[in-house]
């Protein structure tokens, strides 16, 4: 009993006290900031991960392309709107795609990640497949097929399994950036299970991803500011886009068996769209470095494929690049890099991959331009 007493005295009793000094704490400072702002507050990391919950309720798993797009689903968040059609597809200059395909319509349809879906696009109307419909002359319509997070392996098993009922005319294939994550990934898994396949469902929402009570705590948030101001974003607990690096030190170039799989993918993505009818127009790929923001600009390329540098990085998706070129040059593809000139600035990038609204708009119109040329694609049907 005297053991009990003493270790109440001089362990529990204090740890109680402590606990209760922190409860008071953590109680004023929501009783504080709820007084000053008008609302109860919440720390970055719980506000992060409540608004990756709410894009995640458009989204929904798929057996087959881990994740893609709620049918008829509309998404508001941070002044963006996505509407989704029938199909679970971004909508473009057409609500609905008509199917069977109208007699005499010139269909395109575009398949990648992201960069296609065009994410920070403000609305429907701003992305660049919906730009590129208003563009084309008269008689084309554009699917934009592109989901974020997808590599060439989702956007092969989605033109193979549901977009080739569309009746493609030309498929435009813009995609690669992503096909870096696994790629960077130690082993590499040629499958890309690893390194991608249980990242996607976690960053797009559809899979919760438990945060620590710790980081639910607005004091705690509140005391690291103050001894360490410039302390990890929001971004790095939850829904962060990287998985646990561990296999030792980073690389500054990508495998070759990485290189010979996004190859297989582009080969069989042009097979399929051939047995449909369809012809294939390869579209090369950037990553910029913006004057002003390198810093920032490397740890986005870093945080979204581990285990690469930004070297890697860079030097990978130019390796794939050179792939797609090479199928240009086989004659089984059309190629096509709008950024080989000085066309797109720093001015068209909202971040190191994905389009600002002029770079959405620029791009729309060199696509439009390449389409409808005498001897281009649609020229030559």
């Amino acid at each position: 009993m005297k053991v009990l007493r003493t270790l109440a005295a001089n362990v529990l009793v204090p740890l109680a006290l402590a606990a209760g000094l922190f409860l008071v704490l953590e109680g004023g400072c929501r009783v504080a900031l709820r007084l000053k702002t008008g609302e109860w507050p919440e720390t970055q990391v719980s506000a992060y991960t409540r608004f990756v919950e709410k894009i995640g309720k458009a989204y929904r798993p798929h057996p087959l392309l881990i994740v893609a797009g709620r049918p008829n689903a509309v998404l508001e968040a941070a002044g963006h709107v996505v509407h989704f059609n029938a199909r679970g597809q971004r909508v473009t200059n057409v609500r609905d795609v008509p199917v069977p395909k109208p007699a005499g319509t010139y269909r395109v349809l575009c398949e990648g990640g992201s960069t296609t879906f065009d994410l920070l696009a403000a609305d429907d109307a701003g992305t660049w497949p919906a730009r590129l419909g208003t563009l084309l002359r008269p008689g084309a319509d554009v699917v934009n097929g592109g989901f974020s997070g997808w590599t060439s392996l989702e956007s092969l098993v989605s033109l193979e399994t549901r977009d080739l009922d569309l009746s493609p005319d030309l498929v435009v294939v813009f995609s690669g950036v992503n096909d870096l994550q696994p790629a960077g990934h130690v082993p590499f898994a040629p499958d890309y299970s690893e390194g991608h396949a249980e990242i996607l469902p976690r960053v797009t929402g559809v899979a919760a991803v438990p945060i620590r009570l710790v980081s639910r705590l607005v004091f705690v948030e509140w005391l690291r500011g103050r001894l360490k101001p410039r302390a990890e974003p929001a971004t790095a607990e939850g829904y962060a886009p990287s998985y646990a690096w561990n296999g030792g030190p980073k690389r500054d170039d990508i495998p070759a068996e990485a290189v010979a799989v996004y190859e297989r993918n582009l080969r069989s993505t042009i097979a399929v769209a051939a047995s449909g009818g369809a012809r294939t127009l390869l579209v090369a790929q950037t990553a910029r470095l913006r004057a002003g923001r390198e810093a920032s600009d490397r740890a986005w390329l870093e945080g979204w494929t581990p285990g690469l540098t930004p070297t890697g990085y860079l030097a990978g998706l130019a390796r794939y690049n050179a792939v797609a070129r090479r199928l240009g040059d086989e004659g089984i593809a059309l190629f096509l890099d709008p950024f080989a000139g000085e066309a797109f600035t720093d001015a068209h990038f909202q971040d190191p991959v994905h389009f600002s609204p002029a770079g959405s708009e620029l791009f729309a119109k060199t696509l439009a331009a390449y389409v409808d040329a005498p001897g281009g694609p649609r020229g030559a049907r």
